[in-house]
């Protein structure tokens, strides 16, 4: 969105250290009473907010959980931890608002959310943060392109 010139608004910063659920801490490889720092964001244009995150990143990042989270992400995190994000995967679905996304995103609870998860890994393929996304259903489209190599 900072490419494109559309000035992003963190509505709500919220960080906490939490044991990991089970899902979590299986894709992170830890045990389930091993703290991991969660950072929610509700962010959106200068009008209204458009996305609610919820990540948590793996212990080995060793944030403190003071880190300027107004910058960037994936910026922060190469030039005050040195971890370079590399590969993301994402499983993305359309489902209805729970009351407490529809509240956050200004909409009626039920109505349609893109719903995303993403598995973020660094150079080493180790993963760093568990993300998931609530969005707005009207605020984006994904594009995927394939293409097929002559063989």
């Amino acid at each position: 969105m900072q490419a494109r010139g559309i000035p992003i608004k963190n509505y709500e910063l919220h960080l906490s250290w939490e044991s990991p659920d089970e899902t979590i801490a299986n894709f992170f490889q830890i045990s389930m009473d091993k703290k991991v720092l969660k950072l929610e964001r509700l962010r959106g244009r200068t009008d209204a907010p458009f996305v609610y995150f919820i990540s948590y990143f793996h212990p080995r990042v060793e944030m403190t959980g003071d880190e300027d989270f107004n910058r960037p992400l994936y910026e922060m995190l190469e030039s005050v931890h040195h971890i370079v994000a590399t590969l993301s995967k994402e499983e993305i679905s359309a489902k209805p608002a729970s009351k407490l996304i529809a509240d956050k995103l200004e909409i009626q609870t039920g109505e349609p959310i893109l719903f995303r998860k993403r598995f973020v890994y660094d150079q080493g393929e180790r993963p760093i943060e568990y993300n998931l996304g609530y969005y707005k259903a009207d605020s984006f489209v994904y594009t995927v392109e394939s293409r097929r190599d002559p063989s």
